[in-house]
């Protein structure tokens, strides 16, 4: 390999990628998250202003690596346009860039899938653990029990009041009706 300093430069891209995206990962567990979430004790500006800078911190980290690997690419390609010329390897270069773009993209929607699927689990486990634990009012929060139905993917009738739904988020949560938890205390 010579050296070259599109290659440093593609190098030096991807490290800053690597930082940026580093940078952007929460360093909180989900309980903690979720905890703040549900506590009324939360400075929610400070919250947002923080989703707002880790958001942005991921992006510039996509950038980064998006331009190095790009960069990465386009000399490997060159390096093939070199050796066809002298005719020492492959002769069809073009159909191995686009398959190789081709599975990379199938494995990128596969591992996308499986970590959406992943956190909507994680997600409902989370806030499950807050009902049964601290007593969380699911039905007070619209949202996070649309949130919830949605995840789910409970369907949402016409007729449907919030606590009528609610009932039904609860149920496939496995969680017992809120008149069944009075007079209970969290342990």
């Amino acid at each position: 390999m010579r050296a070259d300093p599109i290659r440093v430069i593609a190098l030096c891209s991807c490290i800053l990628g690597v930082f940026f995206l580093a940078k952007s990962i929460s360093i909180k567990s989900p309980k903690y998250v979720l905890h703040e979430l549900l506590s009324f004790k939360v400075n929610k500006s400070r919250f947002f202003r923080k989703y707002i800078n880790q958001k942005l911190d991921a992006i510039t980290g996509f950038l980064f690596l998006f331009v190095g690997f790009g960069l990465m690419i386009y000399l490997e390609v060159e390096a093939l346009r070199e050796q066809e010329r002298d005719a020492t390897r492959l002769t069809n270069w073009y159909a191995v860039i686009g398959g190789t773009i081709g599975i990379t993209l199938a494995i990128a929607v596969i591992l996308n899938k499986t970590t959406r699927y992943f956190s909507n689990k994680i997600f409902v486990e989370h806030v499950a653990f807050m009902v049964r634990r601290h007593g969380y009012p699911l039905e007070s929060d619209e949202a996070l029990v649309l949130e919830l139905g949605r995840v789910m993917r409970i369907a949402r009738n016409d007729d449907d009041t919030i606590e009528s739904y609610g009932e039904k988020v609860r149920a496939r949560m496995g969680l017992e009706p809120p008149d069944a938890r009075s007079g209970r205390r969290p342990f």
